[in-house]
């Protein structure tokens, strides 16, 4: 339970940093095959990404995301900086019937819409790597984008 606390109030804490001048929010599914401690698993869930651009026009955001597996269940928040091609790195909480876990994730993506993504995960001192692939959709937009213009 404590690693959960830990986790909202990081989140909460990067919403509550961002200045919404030039926003939008996407949502989408996100699926990974998993690969780590000896296993290949599938995965899928649910992801969404706050971005804004500052006044150096530097693009970063947050996005939160859920993410299911056979056993267990993810839940995750990451700072991210990008276009089309991008960094994103942030805390876990792995949760299973048994145990809970926090750890560390980063990942290297490309996308505009459908994008593709290269995750490195660590829980409980066991490394995974996580390729997948997802999809987004605007649902807030507000501002100019310079490629697209939102009202």
């Amino acid at each position: 339970m404590k690693y959960i606390l830990l986790f909202l109030i990081f989140a909460s804490n990067l919403t509550a940093q961002a200045q919404i001048s030039n926003a939008f929010i996407l949502v989408g599914p996100k699926f990974n095959f998993n690969i780590g401690n000896g296993e290949h698993r599938f995965s899928g869930g649910l992801e969404a990404s706050a971005w804004t651009f500052n006044n150096s026009q530097i693009p970063f955001g947050v996005d939160f995301g859920f993410e299911f597996e056979r056993d267990r269940c993810r839940i995750y928040a990451e700072l991210q900086t990008g276009a089309l091609l991008g960094l994103s790195a942030g805390p876990v909480v792995e949760l299973t019937r048994e145990t809970q876990a926090i750890g560390f994730q980063s990942s290297v993506w490309a996308a505009l819409f459908l994008g593709t993504d290269m995750r490195y995960r660590r829980i409980n001192a066991t490394n995974y790597f996580a390729p997948g692939f997802f999809f987004k959709v605007p649902v807030l937009n507000k501002g100019n984008l310079g490629f697209f213009q939102f009202h």
